[in-house]
């Protein structure tokens, strides 16, 4: 199956030049294409991977996988501006799936927790002023819902490693066929964690043609060979390959010849 989201372009440009119709890639900005179902946008930061991903959560009115709408979170101003510009190439549309940045993660957990805790003092208010009748006819539905957020999320996510948290974050909320945009990932894991990242994502893209948009730093994540690789440098977007990547090329060499690196700092 062909991805959800083929394409990505600029419709028309506004006679601004506010961020971030001021940077040199929104300026130049073709038509990017997705060909396969998972594309890494990688580069340094400030090179407009976060600025496009954002972008293209807000024009499709993706939820977010935290605890901010894209709709209202102040720190997208930005990106729902651009994204009133863009103009999206779509199989299906749709707005199934999410977009998560890692720092989404606590907000996700402090929501969930915040859930249970509104639950615990109704439960506690109504054992406390019950007076008469069958008082599990009351409680049942609280405590059903109080279990069912402990089945699908974990009674206390606070406790669980960060890592463990979120991989149990996304294998919650990646669902069925949909765009998955995620934002540096590799904030949140360990290298054993991102591994474990990456036996997720490749089988639901598999299993459930699901489409994920994901820009990183990692030479972990973006090892995945199922994956496209668009660089973002110097004004342009590009494909590379894997091992033509700065993350690669320098990983590799400061792990063949560490005490080359550190004899110059």
């Amino acid at each position: 199956m062909p991805p959800l989201l083929k394409s990505v372009s600029i419709r028309n440009y506004p006679q601004s030049q506010e961020f971030p119709f001021n940077l040199p890639l929104i300026q130049n900005l073709g038509v990017v294409q997705f060909k396969k179902n998972i594309t890494f946008f990688v580069g340094e930061n400030g090179a407009g991977k976060s600025t496009l991903l954002e972008a293209i959560a807000a024009k499709m009115r993706l939820p977010a996988a935290g605890s901010e709408s894209v709709d209202f979170d102040p720190s997208l101003e930005a990106a729902r501006f651009l994204g009133r510009f863009l103009s999206l190439g779509q199989t299906i549309k749709t707005t199934h799936g999410f977009f998560s940045r890692a720092e989404d993660f606590i907000g996700f957990v402090k929501n969930i927790q915040r859930q249970v805790a509104e639950l615990n003092r109704e439960i506690e208010e109504i054992e406390n002023t019950w007076q008469g009748g069958d008082i599990t006819l009351a409680l049942g539905p609280l405590k059903g819902e109080k279990q069912a957020l402990i089945n699908r999320y974990g009674g206390d996510l606070d406790a669980m490693s960060h890592g463990e948290g979120f991989l149990k974050f996304f294998l919650s909320r990646i669902t069925a066929k949909g765009l998955y945009l995620i934002d540096e990932p590799e904030a949140a894991l360990s290298p054993q964690r991102q591994l474990s990242l990456i036996s997720l994502i490749r089988q639901k893209a598999e299993t459930q043609d699901c489409q994920f948009i994901i820009a990183t730093h990692s030479p972990i994540i973006m090892a995945m060979p199922e994956a496209d690789i668009l660089e973002f440098k110097d004004g342009q977007i590009n494909p590379v390959s894997y091992r033509e990547t700065e993350h690669y090329q320098i990983t590799k060499q400061f792990l063949d010849r560490p005490e080359l690196f550190l004899r110059g700092l």
